[in-house]
């Protein structure tokens, strides 16, 4: 039976973080406040550039027409681009600004801000 110090426990956890083997959730406690969502017309107000622009209404009206999310293709083929590689960029940049909310590594999940999904039935 060996007796295990306090250091010696750290450098344990220390390595297997940097392997990788310790895959914990973290949950931020510090954001204790709910956002509010942007409404629709806050999202138009924020600085974008045209291409942003060009983007997130490609978004907002495939949420009006078909209720569900579009992918970075469908946003491509809208734009009339066929890079997937610029059409993600601009929407991970537009989830920086905050007017469209995604889920990175699930399909279909590209939404604008002001879409609720409480609020879904108010779209139909």
């Amino acid at each position: 039976m060996s007796i295990t110090t306090k250091s010696e426990t750290n450098e344990k956890t220390t390595r297997q973080l940097k392997r990788g083997s310790c895959s914990k959730k973290v949950i931020h406690r510090d954001n204790r406040f709910k956002r509010d969502a942007p409404s629709r017309q806050e999202c138009l107000e924020v600085m974008m550039s045209p291409a942003q622009k060009e983007v997130f209404l490609a978004i907002d009206e495939w949420w009006k027409r078909y209720g569900f999310s579009p992918t970075i293709r469908d946003i491509a083929y809208v734009r009339g681009k066929m890079g997937l590689g610029s059409t993600k960029k601009i929407v991970d940049r537009l989830v920086v600004l905050g007017v469209v909310k995604k889920m990175d590594g699930v399909g279909r999940t590209i939404r604008p801000a002001w879409v609720n999904f409480k609020n879904l039935k108010e779209l139909e």
